[in-house]
């Protein structure tokens, strides 16, 4: 499945409420935000990319009493796929050799990664 594509900012957020593993609320992804990216955005700045998330069928969202809550429609697995494979793509025309190739001469994979790739292959 290929989603819409998402800006860094809603990327953000969503790795808020994939993180938190629950619906968030407004102040709780604003708290989230600060803690974990630095980020010290407006209610109303937050507000907009969760509006934005819901538009692209990331979200859904519902109200207990006063307070809106958030939910993740699109799960992290499935978005981790969609983004590998169209990075892998658009980078490397396809080619997994080329990026391992590439991850190998910038010295990026460890010894231990590169074991564990060897069992996964065969």
């Amino acid at each position: 499945m290929s989603y819409v594509k998402l800006t860094d900012c809603e990327e953000l957020v969503m790795k808020c409420v994939w993180d938190a593993g629950k619906d968030l609320s407004l102040v709780e992804t604003m708290a989230l935000l600060k803690d974990n990216y630095g980020k010290n955005w407006k209610r109303q700045t937050i507000s907009t990319f969760l509006l934005h998330l819901i538009q692209k069928g990331f979200l859904t969202s519902y109200r207990v009493g006063r307070v809106f809550y958030y939910h993740q429609e699109i799960d992290l697995e499935s978005f981790r796929r969609q983004q590998t494979e169209d990075f892998l793509k658009f980078w490397y025309d396809g080619s997994v050799q080329t990026l391992f190739s590439n991850l190998q001469e910038q010295g990026m994979l460890k010894e231990e990664e590169k074991e564990n790739i060897k069992k996964l292959l065969m």
